[in-house]
């Protein structure tokens, strides 16, 4: 290793080693979320389906498993890059880590190892929570939860100290985590008799909660995206800007008002609705601008941007957040709600908004860690990274292929939709759906589900054996 280098010499094994290890888990939980995808691709055909039964494998244990490690991927990587602003506060000095965060650090990773495993094992054993978004058993929940707690008290060990001064994605992952910690504890609402015996209370209280755990999630993403582009263009004043707080704001609202599109079809105050709607479309709007103004900031660097891709799947997630925009309102307007709710609409716009903003906005944090990762190793890596420039292309075509599943996922949910509404309306000829989208539906999911497994294999081809180097302990 390079010891002429002080910006990774001085930095403490702890912090370092922390980053690099929630970057492996990382990629990890996106390569079981690939394999959990492509199975429920698969199973869109029927011929395939009917064999995937007979090996015990259906939706109720594919989507579950998909699912669970899809959102252990990107609170992951957002996690990773927590950890490397804690290098930056040990390089300052500002901070030193002790035996008890050394502790707390082992029994987060131990507990969120133990869950992972379990819930890889448990799910496709059909031993499952039926539950949205907490489909494992609820005893891997205790781990989960031992880990975040772990972590949060880590967290604000470091970071209490002047804690709204600091930068605003600083804030972001402080309010993130607070927030996972409640809505994760709320979604287990459902042990509760009184909660369970009343299906009512119980949709209500489940959306609810899956909504906030939405908002804790973007809270990561938002921060590291701040955080990742004042590290490549070496800005600071942009994590201070009104944008940048705004988008705080209104992400906060939303975080507990953003459930309401999923329970139109409940009791519910049409002025909540109403509510749901503005602070919704207001955060994709601050969403897209924030982004935009961090791809240009990336790309003043184009010597850091050519090697870690940063700008490119940043750019990405820009426009995803636009075109998200479109399928928001198509969902939040309570009269076109009414028509595409319960249908594939619902799952396309989760997956563009999943896949197009938050994966590729992780994917590009990623990318720059992974970078800061090679540099420490005294540069020899980067040489590889370098070679992998075709990565660019093969982004491209990922979000093509994304972008058609997507696509195709829409087109048949207003499609069902249309025709599930007029045949409640007594419409004679609505009672049936088209041959054509029955005869395409499976084809095309399978196709651009295929491709979109196989360009996230060539990501993960040239990532994983980079960041899984060994390196010398310094």
């Amino acid at each position: 290793m390079n010891n002429s280098n002080p910006t990774t010499e001085s930095r403490p094994v702890h912090w370092r080693y922390a980053t690099l290890t929630h970057a492996r888990a990382s990629l990890v939980a996106l390569s079981l979320t690939l394999l959990g995808g492509l199975l429920s691709a698969l199973y869109t055909s029927p011929t395939l389906a009917m064999t995937m039964e007979r090996m015990g494998m259906d939706m109720r244990s594919l989507r579950p498993l998909h699912t669970t490690f899809a959102a252990a991927f990107i609170f992951l990587g957002g996690i990773a890059a927590v950890h490397r602003y804690f290098q930056d506060e040990a390089d300052a000095g500002r901070y030193v880590p002790g035996a008890g965060d050394r502790w707390r650090l082992r029994v987060q990773v131990v507990s969120w190892a133990i869950a992972g495993a379990g819930i890889l094992v448990t799910v496709p054993m059909g031993i499952t929570s039926g539950r949205e978004y907490v489909g494992f058993h609820p005893i891997f929940s205790l781990f989960i939860m031992v880990g975040w707690l772990c972590f949060a008290w880590n967290f604000f060990r470091v970071t209490w100290k002047g804690f709204w001064a600091r930068p605003i994605y600083v804030t972001m992952w402080g309010v993130g985590c607070l927030f996972f910690i409640y809505t994760f504890a709320e979604q287990h609402a459902y042990l509760l008799p009184d909660v369970l015996g009343d299906p009512m209370v119980d949709r209500r209280v489940q959306w609810k909660a899956c909504g906030t755990l939405v908002g804790a999630m973007n809270l990561f993403v938002y921060g590291t995206m701040v955080f990742v582009g004042e590290k490549i263009s070496g800005e600071t004043h942009y994590a201070r800007s009104k944008v940048a707080y705004a988008l705080f704001t209104v992400g906060l609202l939303n975080s507990f008002t953003n459930f309401a599109h999923h329970t139109y079809h409940l009791p519910q105050n049409h002025l909540t609705k109403w509510i749901s709607f503005v602070i919704s479309m207001a955060e994709i709007i601050l969403l897209f601008r924030t982004l935009s103004d961090i791809v240009k900031m990336v790309h003043k660097n184009r010597a850091s941007t050519e090697i870690c891709c940063a700008g490119t799947l940043f750019s990405a997630a820009k426009w995803w957040t636009g075109a998200m925009l479109f399928t928001s309102l198509i969902i939040s307007i309570p009269p076109l709600n009414a028509v595409v709710h319960g249908t594939y609409v619902v799952t396309g716009h989760a997956m563009g908004t999943m896949i197009g903003i938050d994966t590729m906005a992780i994917m590009g944090a990623f990318a720059y860690l992974l970078a800061d990762f090679l540099k420490g190793c005294g540069g020899s890596g980067l040489v590889d990274l370098r070679r992998s420039i075709s990565l660019r292309r093969v982004l491209i075509f990922l979000n093509v292929a994304v972008a058609g599943m997507v696509g195709w996922l829409h087109v048949v949910g207003v499609v069902d939709g249309a025709h599930r509404y007029m045949a409640r309306a007594g419409t004679p000829f609505a009672d049936y759906r088209p041959e054509w989208l029955s005869a395409w539906t499976a084809p095309v999911l399978l196709v651009t589900g295929t491709c979109t497994f196989v360009l996230f294999l060539a990501v993960l081809h040239r990532w994983l054996p980079l960041v899984f180097l060994r390196v010398k302990r310094v």
